[in-house]
């Protein structure tokens, strides 16, 4: 039978790829900018060559197999050896068994205990097959098959998407002859005229003649049954981005038997259509990747409530990051099979014409230097451990010079459905009262993102609205729960706090704590980071004009933001900008402070906008020609 037996991913690796990534990322450090390979980054996270020796010795000795069937893992996070039974009772002093559970037929192999030498215990995180029944829900209805000696042959995910249908249609291209696209001002439609004059964007005839860098694409996640229309593009660019030729479409990338586009225009996802009607244009002429996530059985799963699947992102890591298809970090190794955690599993064994049969793809694409993510879980519906594997990916993507733009979420700091008229849903804690942070917005190697819109009132001198929290959705933001406040980020959030009037208080820790009057973890990494343009954007969805809204306009407007960004450095032979906060947060002239707004939820009016960085609005939102031009003085 096949074996593993994996390393336990040491603290001071973690610490080690931190400490490298800021080194990278800090605009004072001589080393800013220089990225590391993906395969560089992986060998960061490899065990001590003398673990590794110890750990083959220990199963050449002890068990008696033999050394040429022994092997260290690409990635270098476990050995792996074929071994019969007799071999692996041998080496582990245990007896193994077929495990059957009865509602689903699954067998498993496993043994009710095992033993390691305790000199190895602190090299050795796990070994396959082990005890870990739990994993595949063998709780009850289980019976033990003696096995002689033989080889043995969410939740669901949150969109952030608001989308209210207008009355007006726009069926065929034809339609853009008659009566003009918008009749009110910026403040009630949200086009592109009114983003690119807010932010000083570049106009589509300032780069009519430009030739886009090759390989500075911007990539979009996209799941949970979200597909784009391509008749809907192609309507809405016909109004908004007439220099989009007709049938432009994103580059598929289909991770594990995913689908691309919608079949019929009355089936197109309304976060799909949102994030690439937003992206592409505001990024034109370069394009945009379209990293479509997980095969239409565990895509529908994400939002049906059956509960058959509740992790959303780590198949689409596992596909831009081989490594990571195996990673031992937190005690979490490859994708979750937990009943408090469950990943998709491939080849899917559910089975009929949706299911991807094919092998779980590890390393198959390559990330782009821009990742868009409009989707969320929250932070208490998963295993922190879980989630911290997943920061960890955050982490080791902008050690390659690779920005993730993360939506904070549209429910102020009730995590999930704090409106709807209960302003305790979602909330944590036994009164309902304790804000509840978002993942992956909450992880300080994701570049979290808040929404604003523009006050009604009349424009300021320099020709942009002033822009205000939404009140037609409260933007997320707040203090998570499992990681602490980043460096970077000290300063802004004590300021904060020490300013800002809140009638609650915070503890700290990096558990929920139900103390009276105490509502956040002020310890916590703090967000959003940034924010964006995020209501009344008008689109075309289904066939006819829509006003969208939420973090999912903000998000791919700031990825858009730093594609240009990239172009700039990369023209000028600089690289990427990877992870960006600490710059950021060291230059507040690039932003319009955003002072007016709160994220209400759990009972309260939650956080306040203030000068300076907020947890409603964070640093505010960008002042393009500035930030373009801080980010091409640096190294």
């Amino acid at each position: 039978m096949p074996m593993r037996i994996g390393f336990i991913q040491a603290d001071a690796a973690v610490q080690n790829a931190h400490s490298m990534l800021m080194d990278r990322a800090d605009p004072a450090s001589p080393l800013y900018g220089q990225h590391l390979t993906a395969t560089a980054v992986a060998d960061l996270f490899a065990p001590a060559d003398e673990a590794v020796e110890a750990v083959k010795r220990w199963v050449v000795e002890s068990g008696g197999v033999a050394a040429d069937r022994v092997s260290l893992s690409a990635n270098r996070q476990w050995l792996q050896f074929d071994a019969h039974v007799d071999e692996a009772e041998l080496l582990l002093q245990a007896k193994f068994y077929s495990y059957e559970h009865i509602q689903s037929g699954v067998n498993v192999t496993a043994c009710p205990e095992y033993h390691v030498p305790a000199a190895l215990q602190q090299h050795i995180d796990y070994i396959t097959p082990g005890t870990k029944l739990a994993s595949y829900g063998f709780s009850d209805g289980v019976k033990a098959l003696g096995l002689r000696r033989r080889e043995n042959d969410t939740d669901g995910a949150r969109l952030q998407r608001r989308t209210e249908q207008a009355a007006a249609t726009a069926t065929t291209k034809a339609t853009t002859a008659g009566a003009p696209w918008v009749t009110g001002g910026c403040d009630e439609f949200a086009t592109f005229e009114c983003i690119r004059a807010q932010y000083g964007l570049p106009v589509p005839s300032s780069l009519s003649k430009v030739t886009p860098v090759s390989g500075n694409q911007l990539g979009i996640f996209e799941t949970a049954g979200q597909h784009y229309s391509q008749d809907d593009l192609d309507i809405f660019f016909s109004y908004t981005a007439p220099e989009i030729p007709d049938g432009t479409k994103p580059e598929l990338r289909a991770i594990d038997g995913a689908t691309g586009p919608a079949a019929t225009q009355d089936t197109a996802g309304a976060e799909a259509n949102m994030d690439f009607e937003v992206a592409m244009p505001l990024v034109w002429p370069q394009k945009t990747v379209l990293f479509q996530v997980d095969d239409e059985y565990y895509e529908n799963a994400m939002t049906s409530g059956s509960g058959k699947v509740k992790g959303i992102f780590n198949t689409f890591f596992d596909a831009i990051d081989g490594s990571y298809c195996t990673l031992n970090a937190y005690g979490q190794t490859g994708n979750c099979q937990d009943a408090a955690c469950i990943d998709p599993v491939y080849p899917n064994p559910n089975g009929g014409g949706q299911s991807y049969q094919g092998q779980l793809m590890c390393g198959t694409f390559k990330p782009t230097n821009v990742i868009s993510i409009s989707y969320e879980n929250a932070e208490n519906s998963l295993p922190a451990n879980y989630l911290r594997r997943q920061c960890l990916e955050l982490m080791k993507l902008g050690l390659q010079g690779v920005t993730v733009v993360v939506a904070a979420g549209d429910n102020g700091v009730g995590g999930h459905a704090a409106n709807g008229g209960d302003a305790h849903k979602g909330c944590l804690g036994s009164q309902h009262d304790i804000f509840a942070p978002v993942s992956l917005a909450s992880c300080p190697y994701a570049l979290s993102v808040g929404a604003t819109k523009l006050q009604a009132a009349a424009a300021a001198s320099k020709g942009t609205f002033v822009e205000v929290g939404p009140t037609d959705f409260y933007t997320g933001g707040g203090f998570s729960n499992i990681y602490p406040t980043p460096d970077w980020q000290q300063s802004a959030v004590a300021t904060y706090l020490g300013r800002a009037k809140l009638d609650f208080g915070g503890y700290s820790g990096d558990t929920v704590q139900e103390n009276s009057g105490t509502n956040f973890n002020k310890s916590g990494r703090a967000y959003p980071d940034v924010s964006a343009l995020g209501s009344n954007f008008y689109m075309v969805y289904r066939g006819g004009l829509a006003k969208g809204g939420g973090t999912s306009v903000a998000a791919p407007v700031w990825a858009a933001v730093l594609t240009q960004v990239n172009e700039a450095r990369l023209r000028a032979n600089k690289t990427a900008v990877g992870h960006v906060q600490p710059v950021l947060y060291k230059h507040p002239e690039v932003f319009t402070d955003v002072v007016e707004g709160s994220n209400p939820g759990c009972g309260t009016i939650g956080f306040v906008a203030t000068a300076g960085w907020d947890p409603v609005s964070g640093l505010g939102t960008p002042i393009f020609p500035k930030l373009r031009d801080l980010f091409l003085s640096l190294a």
